[in-house]
């Protein structure tokens, strides 16, 4: 594609460097999607060339100069005098999202540099677009929000974001989500997830609190328990996130592995590593927000400070608040005020169309109405366009500018009165200078000149300082431009224009360039017609079937150009000179109009799009075109390399939106040419195509056309039958079913073609149909001549066929011999053209062939013939085997004879010749007069063993006519002997077990079947027993060896008799005999080694009153004895016994009724073998043996129960005995009070559920112990002690010995023994040095011995004498406890303000005392009036004092004995409020003041007089401390400061009679 000036020479092209591509230096090639007013669809920028540079410019850190550069035709501007020391505080913004953002926000938070309106040639100005589309753009939020995903927008420029339009996105489809652990039948999926978070929630909570517990106790640095608690509980919750699958909250397995891994660490560092870097630099923010939350929930009236109590995190925490001295006093100066406009030098441009500026009051309705507010107010859906004025100083009352027409040359004066108006951007205030600001105001502007400012004013009428040489604001035409059709192009190629405003051209064949056409320009179809202040650049998108390219215009000659008809014409009217100067001086700022004319090719077809992007005018105000307004307008005042962004309402992706044609885009559809050709399958299919009659056959073809184009399509072509030619055509619809019907024989070829657009040229092959003519038959015969057999035998047919192979010839075949038989049809089918068709039938007669229909492939239903062949024939004799003896082989015994039937045809009588072959010897043989059909042929005896085949070779009729015969035999085998048997039977005999049947193998030599006959030797009947070697027995070499077995009916001796298959055989009488033996049951016993007699045992259900007994043991013995036991059968064994116990408190002791216990046991047992007693529990065992089973009798064999009171030497059927265990003695430790009334001691569960006793404890006043008081004190308070008593049960036997550990408060551990107790019960006396002591002291009973010897022991006596089991001193399980208590004592701390003999203390003094006692305390005290209780665990007591009042400590009590307390009445304290003082009544006050004068600060003192304090001054902008004073013992409440001194006046310190603040 080419541009091309209209008129200009052949091959010279339009503009200095023709068609630069995308991104070169020339080319204005910046773009800025959503350029326009009403928005745009963004979906259109997924090109490069327009997301590349678009978004370069955001990422690229803007410089600070950036600001103030000079445009493109001016000086740089003195705007030096402007620039203030706190410049560095005003409000100038880099960042472009930052002033997109401040655009869209209707510039309540403007920036300089940013507030110029629309056609602001403003280097760093930004076209005005939604918020969305500039969070899309910034870097930081891009990735989230990309530009091809965000919605277009269509509010005419409102600036309210409507409903997203559906734009196709190209996303990856989503992650498919495994389904939840937990089926939402069950808990729907909501749920599970709020109770998932709330469990997780609940975890966290937990965890935060064991944190801050732990950096609250000082006395916990580290804590091995919680690590190990949160490190299971965090990897729990981990892998339940992930094995839930509950969508939403699940995570993967791998996330799973890094936050277990980072709950670990963060474990780690909180709970074991206390000083590592990350516990160090999150404990302060921990602690801060946990006290907050703390004060925030004991703020709460009454259920606070039961919750949250007088935690230590809100003690170290506390600090007082910022309300004790409040408010501060600023005096500052003011400096004289300036202004400027246009500080930048930069240029504007105005839309012709916004002829209607609004007021300020609608500006504003329509900023409060949601519309765009800010520096680009719309006004009839155009930008307002403003002049920045930068006023540094107060605020301005009234501005005075200067506005020069560009047509007239005249300069007029004009006033802004209402200031207020105008939009305003405040960049930076000045605290140190008042009210002083940093502002730009916005001069709105709706003519096209020069703009100065003259004069500023401040309400009191001070003028501002303006800039004296700064140069005259430009305001200019925005450039415009539009695209439309050139009206003297004619029809050529069917050149249109539609009622779209879209146009549509025919491809065209021919080249268009430069070199083939003299006049190029005569291809294009559209002109651009531009109008702004030249010379102008501009960009147009082609986009060619997909493939975009940029055309740019720099500043070309255009076809015509002339001053903009809308400029009033002043050539002809009389101008004075020095007027006629001003207006040439300005001229060259007007307007001009210029046409080009754009040319293509158009050798492709497809769609052709035309996109006038964007225009720039010399002034460098580039406007990005596109929309149903002119667009926005950006002026840049930079090099021209800058680049332009386009409308990005145009395409999307790389496509065209649908629509009508816009004066910014235009459509050319080229068509392409269409093209015809014959269907490929018809030229590779069968050629020339045959035509046919046949109703199997084609009589027409469909002809099939490949078609490309737009239908309807219009096919002509000529049929070509010899000298006969024929032209037709044919309309088609639907190119996929395009074909011509072809019916008539010829050649065809297509002669021309042409679509609903364009005509086109058709392909010259041909295709030939040829008419196929009907198949033919020619049918001559010859008779088979054998003169011996009476002449014919037979017949002889030739067939020539004529046709289209392969060829079918059905004929039918009758005997007419037999007129009343039905004729055999037969079909020849053959692909030769000729064929011999011999007949030689068996049966005699004239037989008649009628040949009735011929079919080829052209005809495949066949073709009606009459072709009729008779000939006499004289039937030849046959003989076959009858087909009853072809079903099976027969065989014979050797000796025997064999026959063989026959069947024969013909006239008799029949002479047969047959070969008998046997041993590869052949025997020919001959049988004569054989006048029955039905013959038996017999062979005689077989006396050799094999094999014998029967051929029969010839048969002979009465006619003597000979007829050889083939392949017709028969077979039979001829053994030589019968079978062989033999009893394969071990050395030995056969052994089985008892009820088992047993079967005897044999082996024998023959073919199966094979019958046996056997019998059993001494059976009185003499029964014989049949058996039969079947298909089932197992055969080797090819079933010559046969083995299987028989059934034996009991033990005894068997006898093989017989064995016999088709032939008689033999027995071997060697193997002929074979023994069945039963194997004897096993059997066990108890020997008599070790057992006692007992009659007096109770063996009920039995015929003697006595038992077998194994000696008596103590309980808990490890020798408890065993049972020897007797064995028979084949080892090893495996015993079944049973036990059975009864109690030692069991009255029926050993009767079976009443058995406390019963258990069956295994056990395996050699040889020599016992069964060990059991000993663990006393009483009486009874064993009983039940069953046994050995290697032969895997099954148990049951036992009868015996037991016979005979000696042991004759015990050998005894198999139930006894063993008595004897119970130890058992004894307990009580407590008793003085009187005997017994003590309660029993047992309390512990925390990890383990039982130990309840502790006596016994509260002692401080001095009344052993220790600290005197031996009297000590026997009366011993008196009131309790007594301790060992108890033994009754059924032990006296006398009994008893072992008793004592553990004191302190020191080891002592054994007492108490010896000889003849009762059962006894006082224990313990070591006065033990039991005298305070604290905590234990004892436990060790060891039990009765008069039989048998002892329990309570303790491993290994651990006895070892010191205390429990190292932490806290009660040991079992046994007694006893616990002497010494009151506890509260005393103030020495370095706490509790220690004040005046017991007077401030607010935020921390109450502390030292507890004496027990480490744990309860502590009651009142605050207020109110009493509160709390509980220790630490040596110091602390409280806040956190607001003003009374507190006493009342009592304290140990918390492990809550009647062991010690109250006071001497730790009552007063709490006084911390003093109060307010500057300027606790305001921060900013007061201006001029030189010269004065101004009161007063001070208001709240507290008890007299006060102390201290006020300062400071520099304004720093900390630096001017003066600084104090007052002492002041006893008034007011203070007045004056002065004339500029700074800031604040009280850094103050103290009344009992407080100060802040506290030292």
């Amino acid at each position: 594609m080419s541009l091309r000036k209209s008129g200009a020479a052949a091959g010279a092209p339009v503009g200095s460097k023709g068609l630069t591509q995308v991104g070169t230096p020339n080319r204005v090639q910046k773009r800025t999607p959503n350029s326009n007013t009403g928005g745009g669809d963004l979906s259109g920028l997924n090109s490069s060339s327009f997301l590349q540079d678009d978004y370069s410019f955001m990422q690229a850190p803007r410089r600070s100069t950036d600001a103030f550069q000079t445009p493109r035709r001016g000086a740089a501007s003195p705007v030096d005098i402007f620039q203030t020391p706190m410049t560095s505080q005003g409000g100038q913004m880099h960042s472009g999202f930052a002033e997109r953002a401040y655009q869209n926000t209707g510039g309540k938070n403007g920036f300089i540099g940013t507030g110029t309106g629309s056609g602001v040639a403003d280097n760093n100005a930004v076209p005005r677009r939604s918020l969305l589309d500039d969070l899309a753009q910034d870097p930081m939020f891009g990735p989230t929000l990309a530009p091809a995903q965000q919605p277009p927008r269509d509010d005419g420029g409102s600036g309210k974001l409507p409903v997203a339009k559906a734009a196709p996105v190209a996303l990856k489809p989503a992650p498919k989500q495994s389904a939840s652990a937990i089926p939402e039948a069950v808990v729907d999926l909501p749920t599970q997830r709020l109770y998932l978070s709330a469990i997780f929630a609940s975890l966290l909570a937990w965890k935060i609190y064991n944190v801050l517990d732990l950096i609250a106790d000082e006395s916990k640095l580290i804590s091995v328990w919680m690590f190990a608690k949160w490190c299971l509980l965090d990897t729990a919750m981990c892998y339940a996130a992930w094995r839930m699958h509950v969508p939403g909250i699940s995570v993967s397995r791998k996330a799973m592995y890094l936050l277990i891994m980072l709950c670990i660490f963060v474990d780690l560092n909180m709970f074991l590593l206390p000083s590592s870097i990350v516990v160090l630099a999150l404990k302060p923010m921990a602690i801060s927000v946990a006290s907050g939350c703390m004060r925030s929930v004991k703020s709460i009236p009454w259920l606070g400070p039961r919750l949250v109590g007088d935690n230590d995190l809100l003690i170290d925490t506390f600090e007082l608040d910022d309300e004790h001295i409040l408010g501060r006093h600023t005096i500052h100066i003011l400096p004289h005020s300036l202004a400027h406009m246009n500080p930048q030098t930069k240029s504007f441009c105005i839309d012709s169309r916004a002829q209607y500026v609004a007021p300020w009051y609608s500006r504003l309705t329509l900023g409060l109405l949601g519309g765009q507010g800010g520096i680009y107010s719309q006004t009839n859906n155009h930008q307002q366009v403003t002049i920045p004025i930068l006023i540094n100083g107060t605020h301005p009352a009234s501005i005075h500018y200067a506005y020069t027409s560009f047509e007239t040359g005249e300069r007029q004066v004009r006033k802004i009165s209402n200031v207020g108006a105008l939009q305003v951007y405040t960049g930076a205030i000045y605290p140190s200078l008042g009210n002083w600001v940093m502002a730009t105001y916005h001069l709105p502007v709706t003519e096209v000149g020069a703009y100065e400012i003259v004069s500023v004013k401040d309400v009191k009428g001070l003028e501002f300082r303006t800039a004296t040489h700064a140069p005259p604001t430009i305001v200019v035409s925005c450039p415009k431009a539009r695209l439309q059709w050139r009206t003297d192009v004619g029809t050529v190629d069917n050149f249109s224009v539609g009622s779209d405003g879209h146009a549509s051209i025919c491809q065209r064949l021919g080249s268009a360039d430069s070199d083939s056409n003299p006049n190029p320009s005569t291809n294009g179809l559209i002109e651009v017609v531009a109008e702004g202040y030249e010379p102008m650049d501009m960009n147009i998108v082609r986009l060619v079937n997909g493939h975009r390219e940029v055309i740019g215009l720099d500043g070309v000659q255009p076809r015509i150009s002339e001053i903009s008809a809308a400029l009033p014409d002043t050539k002809d009217a009389p101008v004075d000179p020095a007027k006629q100067a001003e207006i040439e001086r300005w001229s060259r700022y007007r307007a001009r109009r210029s046409v080009y004319t754009l040319s293509d090719a158009f050798l492709r077809p497809g769609e052709y799009v035309y996109k006038l992007e964007s225009i720039r005018d010399a002034a460098n105000h580039s406007v990005a075109l596109g929309d149903r307004n002119l667009g926005h307008r950006h002026g840049n005042s930079g090099s021209s390399g800058d680049k332009v962004a386009s409308s990005g309402g145009l395409f999307d992706g790389e496509k065209m939106v649908v629509g009508k044609a816009t004066s910014y885009m235009a459509r050319v559809h080229v068509h392409q040419r269409p093209t015809a050709a014959w269907a490929s399958r018809l030229l590779g299919g069968e050629l020339p195509l045959r035509l046919s009659d046949d109703k199997l056959r084609k009589s027409k073809h469909l002809l099939p056309l490949k078609l490309s184009g737009n239908g309807p399509w219009t096919v002509e072509y000529a049929v070509v039958n010899g000298d006969e030619v024929t032209h037709e055509s044919q309309t088609f619809s639907d190119a996929k079913d395009a074909s011509i019907e072809a019916s008539k024989p010829g050649i065809y070829h297509l002669a021309g073609l042409s679509d609903s657009h364009c005509s086109g040229v058709a392909d010259r092959s041909n295709v030939t149909l040829v008419l196929t003519p009907h198949p033919a038959i020619n049918v001559t015969s010859a008779p088979i001549m054998a003169h011996e057999c009476g002449g014919e035998i037979g017949a002889q047919i030739e067939l020539e066929l004529a046709g289209r192979p392969p060829f079918a010839v059905h004929y039918r075949e009758r005997n007419l011999r037999f007129p009343n038989s039905r004729a055999l049809t037969r079909v020849i089918r053959t692909q030769q053209r000729r064929y011999t068709l011999k007949i030689v039938p068996e049966l005699a007669g004239t037989y008649e062939l009628e040949f009735f229909r011929l079919e080829d492939d052209n005809y495949p239903s066949g073709q009606p013939i009459s072709e009729v062949v008779r000939q006499a024939i004289h039937a030849q004799p046959s003989v076959r085997v009858d087909p009853k003896f072809r079903h099976h082989q027969p065989a014979i015994c050797m000796g025997q004879s064999f026959s063989l039937p026959l069947v024969f045809k013909g006239n008799g009588p029949w002479q047969l010749m047959y070969n008998v072959v046997h041993d590869d010897r052949r025997h020919t043989r001959t049988v004569a007069d054989i006048v029955d059909e039905q013959f038996t042929l017999d062979l005689g005896s077989l006396d050799s063993p094999g094999e014998y085949t029967v051929e029969l070779v010839q048969v002979k009729d009465g006619n003597m006519c000979a007829r050889d015969l083939m392949d017709i035999a028969a077979t039979v085998k001829v053994r030589e002997g019968g079978p062989r048997a033999v009893f394969q039977c071990p050395e030995g005999g056969i052994r089985v077990l008892d009820g088992e049947q047993a079967r005897i193998p044999v082996q024998a030599s023959g073919e199966y079947p094979i019958d046996l006959k056997y019998r059993k030797i001494g059976e009185p009947t003499e029964r014989v027993f049949t058996a039969k070697l079947g298909y089932g027995s197992r055969g080797n070499n090819g079933g010559s060896q046969v083995s299987g077995s028989v059934p034996a009916y009991g033990p005894g001796e068997y006898e093989l008799i017989a064995a016999d298959d088709i032939c008689p055989g033999t027995v071997d009488p060697l193997g002929a005999r074979c023994t069945i033996k039963v194997e004897p049951k096993p059997s066990a016993w108890f020997t008599g080694s070790g057992l006692l007699y007992n009659r007096s045992s109770n063996m009920a259900q039995t015929e003697s009153d006595g038992a077998w007994q194994l000696a008596s043991v103590c309980e808990g013995t490890t020798t408890p004895g065993a049972f020897e036991l007797g064995l028979s059968g084949s080892g090893p064994w495996r015993l079944e016994y049973r036990v059975d116990f009864w109690l030692w408190s069991n009255a029926h002791s050993g009767d079976p009724r009443y058995v406390d216990r019963s258990n069956t046991h295994t056990a395996v047992a050699m040889q020599q073998s016992t069964l060990k007693a059991e000993c663990c529990d006393p009483g009486l065992y009874r064993y009983t043996l039940t069953a046994v089973s050995d290697e032969r009798y895997q099954r148990l064999q049951r036992l009868e129960p015996s037991h016979p009171d005979t000696l042991p030497g004759e015990t050998k059927g005894l198999t139930v005995v006894e063993h008595r265990v004897t119970r130890s003695p058992q004894a307990e430790l009580r407590a008793y009070l003085p009187d005997g009334t017994p003590i309660d001691t029993s047992s309390s569960r512990s925390a990890f559920g383990r039982s130990r006793q309840q502790a006596i404890k016994h509260c002692l006043a401080p001095g009344q112990s052993r220790s600290e008081g005197g031996a009297q004190t000590w026997a009366n308070v011993r008196d009131h002690l309790p007594v301790f008593r060992v108890d033994f049960e009754p059924d032990g036997l006296a006398p009994f010995d008893a072992w008793i550990e004592v553990f004191p408060a302190s020191g080891p551990s002592e054994v007492v023994a108490i010896r000889d107790i003849e009762g059962y019960s006894q006082a224990i006396a313990l070591p006065e040095h033990i039991a005298s002591q305070i604290g905590r002291y234990h004892m436990r009973l060790v060891r039990t011995r009765d008069a039989r010897g048998c002892e329990h022991n309570y303790v491993d006596p290994s651990e006895v004498g070892l010191g205390r089991p429990d190292k932490d001193g806290k009660a040991i399980a079992g046994g007694i406890e006893i616990e002497y208590i010494e009151a506890p004592s509260a005393r103030p701390a020495s370095s706490s303000p509790a220690s004040n003999p005046s017991r007077s203390v401030c607010v935020g003094d921390i109450l502390a005392f030292d507890l004496r006692g027990l480490n744990s305390w309860n502590v009651d005290y009142t605050y207020n009036g109110h009493r509160r209780s709390t509980h220790s665990s630490k040596r110091l007591f602390r409280r806040l004092a956190d607001e003003p009042g009374t507190f006493a400590l009342t009592s304290v009590c140990h918390r492990s004995a809550n009647d062991c307390c010690s109250e006071f009445t001497d730790l009552n304290y007063t709490i006084h409020d911390i003093p109060r003082v307010r500057v300027s009544g606790g305001k921060n006050v900013y007061q201006d003041i001029l030189e010269g004068d004065m101004a009161d600060i007063r001070l208001d003192l709240v507290g008890t007089p007299p006060f102390t304090f201290t006020w300062q001054r400071r520099a304004l902008g720093g900390n630096k401390v001017l003066e600084s004073h104090t007052v002492k013992d002041f006893d008034g409440k007011v203070y007045i400061i004056p002065t004339s001194s500029e700074g800031i006046f604040e009280v850094t310190f103050i103290q009344d009679q009992f407080c100060q603040y802040p506290k030292a």
